[in-house]
């Protein structure tokens, strides 16, 4: 509980009717600790804010008999209000007014509001009167609801480019289709239907604050999926549960550098923080944002080490066995028994490429291997990641997704993987199996498929994604460094 207390009430100007109130604010926690101070100029239909604070409800609104001579002096743990004709105290345009009596008052009293803004609260259900008048007197409650949309933040504008926010839904799938052609080192999280499956899935908290950047001649040169969520912060767009951020940028162009100049400085000019995650270094528009991010001085921008992705690189490497000849002998030996064993109990290893009806194989087989710690959960939280799961299905471009499931005689269905494919490698993102199969180690089974099969396809990398788990590095993996970038408000 919040409780406002105008110490000073000063009248600037003339004329009542032309001046205005100045007011110093003193808002006070239920610990009776004082705020930081609010001071506002209060005119005709202008707006009151009060900042610095973060939970804040209604004050009891208590009148005091206007006195148009003096200006009044008030301190106390009651919210007073001075009086000046024509003048209104409104905290939003729109607001629904109500009639105030005893029993609304005494209801608002009962209620909370919690409203983060960054740092300064705006009211989201604040008193207002008319004090020109005393009666009736009236209550302004007003709500915010999330926008998504493309004018909700400000457009910037040089003679050379046009930053703007544009969502993902006001974004013709052919243009995104266009700029991520031109980049061969993007990762399969950059497909558009990865980014359509999340907003349905997890979208629900969020707001689609992407940035389209467009030249002169109105093409678009890049396209920055972006999201602002609840605590006020500026992410990248759909990272939850995706490894890799997305970064469009028409790579063909000598312009793609200033065209990210252009973004990182409308970046820049929205005090927010900034948190920007699932960096790499091997994608070049990645690499191309974070340099413009560091050489632009107007904020400071801090790069760290997110988490490690190991993945095993596969230049040159034409067989399995060549591969593990490189790795130490005991884990090399231990590989193959295994494999040797699988083989011994009749499993048998089938790679679907975009299986749509094994879906729910894999998510039984998930649950069974994580139960409450994995995804799938029998929860609100379980239903979000399987309806992601199955938007994504639906809605992936052939060959994206592969499903691989390990099978035999006693188990059944016992294990399975899902792999990811792009241009440059096979990315291993989840797997599940029953608990009661672990003497047939399917995750050194499904591994060596997968591998097998980036070999197959001569990509460059197998991909273990984010995570320091120790079997990775056992089969060969090392550490490539997933980047974050944050700049404070």
């Amino acid at each position: 509980m919040i409780e406002a207390t105008i110490a000073k009430s000063r009248r600037i100007g003339g004329n009542w009717h032309k001046g205005g109130l100045t007011t110093d604010l003193l808002l006070h926690g239920t610990d009776r600790t004082l705020q930081p101070k609010a001071e506002r100029l209060c005119q005709c239909r202008h707006t009151v804010e009060l900042q610095y604070s973060r939970h804040l409800t209604e004050a009891p609104l208590i009148w005091t008999d206007p006195c148009a001579s003096v200006a009044a002096d008030r301190c106390d743990t009651q919210l007073y209000t001075t009086v000046a004709s024509e003048t209104k105290f409104i905290s939003a345009l729109g607001a629904e007014e109500r009639p105030f009596d005893a029993a609304r008052a005494t209801a608002l009293r009962g209620e909370e509001r919690q409203d983060w803004c960054g740092g300064a609260l705006q009211l989201g259900k604040c008193i207002a009167g008319t004090l020109g008048e005393l009666h009736p007197r009236r209550i302004v409650r007003c709500t915010y609801p999330l926008r998504i949309g493309r004018y909700d933040t400000h457009m910037t504008s040089t003679t050379a480019w046009t930053v703007r926010t544009l969502p993902l839904a006001e974004l013709p799938a052919g243009e995104w289709e266009r700029l991520l052609a031109t980049n061969p080192t993007a990762s399969a999280f950059s497909h558009r239907a990865v980014h359509e499956a999340w907003w349905i899935g997890y979208g629900a908290e969020a707001t689609d604050i992407s940035l389209a950047v467009y030249d002169a001649a109105g093409v678009l040169f890049a396209y920055l999926p972006l999201m602002l969520r609840p605590d006020g912060v500026r992410y990248m767009g759909a990272t939850y549960h995706i490894d890799y951020a997305t970064v469009l940028l028409d790579l063909t162009s000598t312009e793609s550098a200033s065209a990210v100049d252009a973004l990182v400085t409308h970046l820049y000019a929205d005090p927010a923080t900034l948190d920007l995650r699932r960096l790499r270094r091997a994608d070049r528009a990645h690499a191309l944002l974070m340099s413009a991010l560091a050489a632009n001085t107007t904020r400071s921008a801090t790069t760290a080490v997110e988490e490690p992705a190991p993945a095993i690189d596969l230049t040159n490497i034409t067989t399995f066995d060549e591969h593990l000849e490189r790795i130490d002998k005991k884990d090399r030996h231990e590989i193959r028994r295994k494999v040797r064993r699988g083989e011994g109990a009749g499993v048998t290893i089938s790679a679907k490429a975009h299986a749509v009806d094994d879906l729910p194989e894999f998510i039984r087989l998930h649950r069974a291997r994580w139960g409450h710690h994995g995804l799938f959960t029998e929860d609100e939280k379980g239903a979000r990641d399987e309806a992601f799961m199955r938007e994504l299905f639906a809605r992936a471009p052939e060959g994206l997704i592969t499903i691989i499931v390990a099978r035999n005689l006693e188990f059944g269905a016992f294990a399975a993987g899902l792999f990811l494919r792009d241009e440059t490698g096979i990315r291993y993102w989840n797997a599940g199996g029953e608990l009661a199969a672990r003497a047939l180690s399917p995750g050194i089974l499904l591994f060596a498929h997968g591998l097998q099969m980036a070999i197959s396809e001569r990509k460059q990398t197998f991909d273990f994604l984010r995570g320091n788990e120790s079997y990775k590095y056992e089969v060969g993996a090392t550490d490539v460094d997933v980047l974050m970038i944050t700049v404070p408000a």
